[in-house]
């Protein structure tokens, strides 16, 4: 209407001139500025009435037609609508808050407002028909409605297209592992990877949240200072995720083999010095004019900084590094100084700046994710299914490569019967299902799963090969095939029964798979240098594998068959890698294990356990190096008893030797009473401080000292201990026993001594260790202790040489020495024998000459008389006939010392006979 009156009072304004005055030329400019006038105060007009988008419409034909004085008002004008149309949009927004806070007649006069400074906001419309439609509904309905409109759906729709925003970056992430991981790359410590992952995890949440939250519901305005601080929080992340990066890289190599090196994170860097770059390009960007100084400045320094980068990160020979390193930091210098040359507004800064927090998230949990020490294994068949038993028995031997199930603790070995070499938690491993489809889905399902960062593929190629692939974020890392000829395992017979070679193909496969658990162990430690504390300094996975075979009884079978292929396995272990303490004690175990009870050097093992202990560097770990600890223990406590028992086999003259013995005590006890951080290490430590206190309590006893009046540490059996624990307060009430001071008790502890061993004696093994045990010495003579360990031995089968085969030998038809002696006479019949118990020819040739040894006269036959020869290392007629001819009184004589300390009264000492035996010997 106004325009329609504006037009008509023009027009009649032109025709009155045009009358009036029709000689008098009209002035051009002074037509134009009236018309520009009333144009504008039509705009003004309609712009007062809330008719904004008509305003705008009237200002923009002024500027496009009118002279400079109508431009000016123009521009003005609309400025003036785009500010109203602003404050139109403020109370709009005012209006929302009133009808979330409940007020309805308060946000309907608002919403009435906003309509009119601005008819067309379609806001304000709908706020209107809100309120009104809320204002006829009242009630519980009403509030619902209003609940659900103003939090409920846009909550619901923030939250999802966050939620599917932070999915799609952490997906990129990772995705793009394998560019900023490099497969040889060492991981950083755990502290440095929080760090760097928390950053990139919150940067990507950030970016996933900020988005649809500033879409919906402009929680701050874009002005200046907010984009600013964006770009110095990009720059300040920037900078110090780089020097994070630098220092990671040289942190936690201290006495390592691998050592880190920066450029190995070239990528990494490249992607954060881009940000960097772009930072200072957005901090510099000029908001009106062109900023051709500082466009020249982030030009020159960017290309600067991009040539030394280009320089230092290249290696010798290497010649695609600067073309890899020059194309990325290129690109990012010329988007800075695009970013510096365009003027941006407030909001454009504040997007870019936006885009690369983001980028930088992804790359950071990328680099994060790609040093992870997460695994999946598969074993497959020679026909490439998947074998699921086989993949399980993987999982729990990478786990738990060396925790073998605890075995006896005894005086031979240690005190901690194993040494665990893996610290792989449980969450770290996992499994490919077997089964075609399943398999398939589990595959295309853990590609795109990022957390995944090693892979590891076995074939069981054949009975004695096996074939070993490990891969890192999805790239290629290290093969190798494992055969057991090339070891020195034996191979799978052949002939024995079909359940027994189904038993022996099963070992087979589980010595395979043990060598791929120690292959795939010795390559991760290669990349997360804390599983090398664990590995008691291995570097080949060929002498890990050796040891841990040789050592574990389920894989070289049980009883002494395999006692030296053991030997023999640990022997080329400490030659493929001589730096590996742990096959080196092992071996000097075995080899010690191999010797007579009877012949048990004691001191000569201590003294070289002692002289490894120093040679090996165990002597110099400290607290910090917990992975050592549980070797430390078993080595000490193995070598504390070990100086024991040699003193009091030696008559206890050899003061020197029970010093020795304290002092192993010392270390141990101390091993044991530290706080260790490892649950299980813990656990085994508390358990060994009670053998440290009853070893110390020991010497104590044997120094002549009498324990104080009141001591708990008495008869400790009482608290129901173990075994071992109860063999070893055994030998403390021996001890106690022997103090003078304490000669009117001297029964009692013995007493005490037979009652703690009638818990620990239980099998033949025990008890053919306890005869010959020399702590046992006080209870030789005692009938309690004749009957629990079997001495004198009441027939042939009962000698401590034959008694762990008694039941065997008798289901052979071997009662007797004639029967030994006839069933051994060849070769085939030994190794049939053999076989059949289990054991190596060695055995059976010393179980032979004891039978050839009971025939060379009758009353040899008789086996109170054989043990008593064999106490003195007497056990072949070879041995006996060279004692006979060269000291045979000394060996009578020796005889007759045994007899006494048990008891014995056997015919072959009588005066007469004996000389009959001694005259067959010589024979």
């Amino acid at each position: 209407m106004w325009t329609c009156v504006a037009r008509g009072s023009a027009a009649a304004l032109l025709a009155a001139l045009a009358v009036v005055a029709p000689a008098r030329a009209a002035s051009p400019t002074a037509l134009v500025d009236a018309t520009a006038v009333a144009s504008c105060d039509e705009a003004r007009e309609r712009q007062q009435a809330g008719e904004l988008d008509g305003a705008k419409e009237t200002y923009t034909a002024v500027a496009v037609k009118g002279g400079d004085a109508e431009r000016a008002c123009a521009v003005a004008g609309l400025k003036s609508v785009a500010a109203q149309r602003e404050q139109a949009a403020a109370v709009v927004t005012a209006g929302e808050d009133l009808v979330k806070a409940g007020d309805l007649d308060k946000a309907g006069n608002v919403f009435r407002s906003a309509l009119a400074m601005d008819q067309s906001n379609p806001g304000a419309t709908a706020g209107l028909a809100q309120v009104n439609k809320a204002q006829d509904r009242p009630g519980a309905s009403a509030n619902w409605d209003r609940f659900s409109a103003y939090w409920v759906m846009p909550l619901g729709r923030m939250l999802l297209f966050g939620a599917v925003g932070f999915a799609v970056l952490y997906a990129l992430a990772g995705l793009s592992t394998r560019l900023f991981v490099p497969v040889d790359t060492i991981s950083w410590p755990r502290p440095h990877r929080w760090i760097a992952g928390a950053t990139g995890f919150l940067l990507i949440f950030g970016a996933a949240v900020m988005l649809p939250l500033y879409a919906m519901f402009r929680p701050f305005s874009p002005r200046e200072p907010l984009a600013n601080w964006a770009a110095g929080a990009l720059l300040g992340i920037g900078l110090g995720m780089i020097s994070l990066t630098v220092l990671a890289s040289y942190s936690g190599h201290r006495g390592r083999r691998e050592q880190g090196d920066w450029r190995d994170w070239s990528a990494l860097l490249i992607s954060l010095g881009a940000a960097v770059v772009v930072a200072g390009a957005l901090l510099l960007a000029p908001r009106e004019a062109l900023g051709l100084e500082a466009a020249g400045v982030i030009a020159v320094l960017g290309l600067t900084a991009v040539a030394l980068i280009a320089l230092t990160a290249t290696r010798p020979h290497d010649v695609r590094r600067p073309l890899t390193l020059l194309i990325p930091l290129s690109f990012a210098v010329m988007v800075a100084t695009a970013l510096v040359l365009v003027p941006l507004t407030d909001t454009g800064r504040l997007i870019a700046a936006h885009i690369a927090l983001a980028v930088i998230g992804v790359v950071l949990t990328a680099a994060t994710m790609g040093q992870n020490l997460r695994l999946q294994v598969e074993v497959q068949k020679p026909d490439g299914t998947v074998s699921a038993g086989s993949t399980d028995y993987l999982l729990a031997r990478v786990k738990g490569l060396g925790a073998e199930s605890p075995k006896a603790l005894n005086g031979a070995t240690s005190g901690l019967a194993t040494t665990p070499l893996s610290k792989i938690t449980s969450e770290d491993l996992s499994a490919l299902p077997a089964g075609k489809v399943a398999g398939a889905l589990s595959r295309l399902l853990f590609a795109a799963r990022p957390d995944l960062t090693w892979r590891a593929r076995v074939t069981l190629v054949d009975a004695d090969r096996v074939a070993m692939t490990l891969s890192r974020n999805g790239r290629y890392a290290e093969s190798a095939v494992f055969s057991r000829p090339d070891l020195g395992l034996s191979a799978v017979p052949t002939e024995p029964a079909e359940a027994d070679r189904a038993a022996e193909q099963d070992r087979a496969n589980a010595q395979l798979l043990t060598g791929a658990a120690a292959f795939i162990l010795l390559r991760l430690s290669k990349a997360h240098l804390e599983l090398q504390d664990d590995l008691y300094g291995a570097e080949r996975w060929q002498s890990v594998a050796l040891q841990v075979i040789a050592t574990s009884r389920s894989l070289m079978g049980d009883g002494v068959k395999a006692d030296d292929e053991r030997v023999e396995l640990l022997s080329r272990a400490m030659d493929e890698d001589p730096g590996y303490v742990l096959a080196r004690f092992e071996y000097l175990w075995a080899v010690y294990r191999r010797a007579p009870d009877q012949r048990t050097a004691h001191a000569a093992l201590a003294n070289s356990l002692d002289e490894q202990y120093g040679r090996s560097g165990l002597s110099d770990r400290g607290v910090e190096d917990e992975g050592w600890a549980p070797l430390r223990i078993r080595v000490k406590y193995s070598s504390a008893t070990h100086w024991l028992n040699g003193y009091v086999a030696e008559g206890r003259r050899d003061d020197q030797l029970r010093e020795n013995a304290a002092e192993s005590v010392t270390e141990l006890k101390s091993l044991c009473e530290e706080k260790w951080k490892g649950v299980q290490l813990r656990r085994q430590a508390d358990r060994m401080h009670d053998f440290a206190e009853n070893l110390e309590h020991c010497i104590t006893a044997l120094e002549g000292v009498a324990p104080p009046k009141g001591a708990t540490w008495l008869h400790p059996h009482e608290h129901a201990p173990s075994p071992k624990l109860a063999w070893d307060h055994a030998c403390l009430d021996c001890f106690l026993a022997g103090i003078p001071g304490l000669k009117a008790e001297k029964d009692m502890r013995l007493g005490q001594a037979i009652e703690d061993l009638e818990f620990a004696v239980a099998t033949d093994r025990a008890r053919s260790k306890a005869t010959a045990d020399p702590c046992f010495g006080p209870l030789a003579s005692d009938h309690r202790f004749k009957q629990l360990t079997g001495v004198p031995p009441r027939s042939f089968l009962d000698l401590p040489a034959l008694a762990p085969h008694k039941v065997p030998l008798a289901k052979a038809g071997i009662e007797s020495a004639p029967d030994l002696a006839r069933r051994t006479q060849s070769a085939e019949q030994q190794e049939q024998l053999a076989t059949h118990l289990g054991v190596s020819r060695v055995i059976i040739d010393r179980m032979r000459e004891i039978a050839l040894l009971a025939q060379v006269h009758p009353d040899l036959d008789d086996p109170g008389m054989l043990h008593l020869l064999i106490a003195q290392g007497v056990g072949s007629p070879a041995a006996l006939r060279d004692r006979a001819s060269r000291d045979a009184d000394q060996l009578i004589s020796q005889v007759r010392g045994e007899a006494e300390k048990y008891g014995l009264t056997p015919p072959g000492l009588a005066w007469r006979r004996r000389r009959q035996w001694l005259r067959a010997a010589r024979s």
